[in-house]
């Protein structure tokens, strides 16, 4: 019975912990977007660019996480919970998360191209192939079809 019992209270608070540490990750990504966001304020076009990218961002990962957030809500929270020392903690959280993904995405890029350029080498690239060009089949009579005259302008109207 003290078994079933403590079994029972190991797998509720598992359940909770891993709720909890999504709530976590939500009010985290959810103040990536606050930053974010107000990055995109900026008057630097180059603070605007990263700013917008991050908001996307976040909104793409707390959107994907759950499409029935109350994202106002939840900002305005999270808004009301930061201090200058956590907004300044967070914007370098953030920023290292940013840094990571982006360098990510560029490593994914030179991996992508490094494979294409082998295809091609191979004769399997996208070079090879032909242009959607009209194959000409035995018995097909389209193809001894004089091609459509343009058509013609209609006569102006005298007035």
């Amino acid at each position: 019975m003290m078994k079933k019992l403590i079994l029972g209270l190991c797998a509720a608070a598992a359940m909770m912990s891993g709720s909890a540490a999504r709530a976590d990750e939500t009010s985290e990504d959810v103040r990536c977007l606050v930053i974010f966001m107000q990055m995109s304020n900026a008057q630097a076009p180059a603070a605007q660019t990263g700013g917008l990218i991050g908001s996307f961002y976040y909104m793409g990962k707390l959107d994907a996480r759950s499409r029935d957030l109350d994202l106002e809500k939840m900002i305005l929270t999270e808004v009301s919970q930061m201090s200058e020392v956590s907004f300044q903690a967070d914007a370098k959280r953030c920023g290292d998360d940013m840094t990571k993904r982006g360098q990510a995405a560029a490593d994914l890029g030179k991996a992508l191209q490094q494979h294409a350029q082998q295809m091609q080498k191979l004769g399997d690239g996208p070079a090879d192939k032909p242009k959607d060009k009209p194959t000409d089949k035995p018995g097909d009579k389209s193809a001894d079809k004089p091609a459509a005259a343009p058509a013609e302008k209609p006569a102006d109207k005298p007035q």
